[in-house]
């Protein structure tokens, strides 16, 4: 886990329980402070089968939530060394969209980063726009 600018870049390995998540929320503490108050997003690789069981998928869903209130505004998925693709995008996917939260699909790092910078370039674009005076 690290961060590159306005992006939280995250690499794990599924399946998921509610122990493995909570040990990666508290590694992204320091990160998450750091990006709060502008727009950010999240560039996830999984490896393996992104499965949650269910106490960790509602923990994610409950995350999520919170960093959209802290700036979250998209999260890009790139699904590696796994079975079955289509499952992985559907369970992880449901998960992002129980959140709120704006998720693509990738095949490689540098495609999801140029989404995920060009939904944060709008939004830092919108909030500039709402910020400048009116003039009468």
């Amino acid at each position: 886990m690290k961060r590159e600018g306005r992006l939280l870049i995250i690499e794990g390995r599924g399946p998921w329980n509610l122990e493995a998540l909570k040990h990666s929320e508290s590694r992204a503490q320091e990160i998450l402070k750091k990006l709060a108050g502008k727009p950010w997003g999240v560039i996830a690789t999984i490896y393996g089968e992104p499965i949650h069981v269910p106490e960790a998928e509602q923990r994610l869903i409950d995350l999520v939530k919170q960093d959209i209130s802290n700036g979250r505004v998209a999260s890009a998925l790139i699904v590696k060394e796994c079975d079955t693709p289509n499952f992985a995008k559907s369970h992880i996917g449901s998960i992002y969209e129980k959140a709120g939260c704006n998720v693509g699909y990738f095949d490689n790092f540098e495609e999801a980063k140029a989404w995920v910078e060009g939904i944060i370039n709008s939004q830092n674009s919108s909030l500039s726009k709402s910020n400048t005076p009116k003039v009468r």
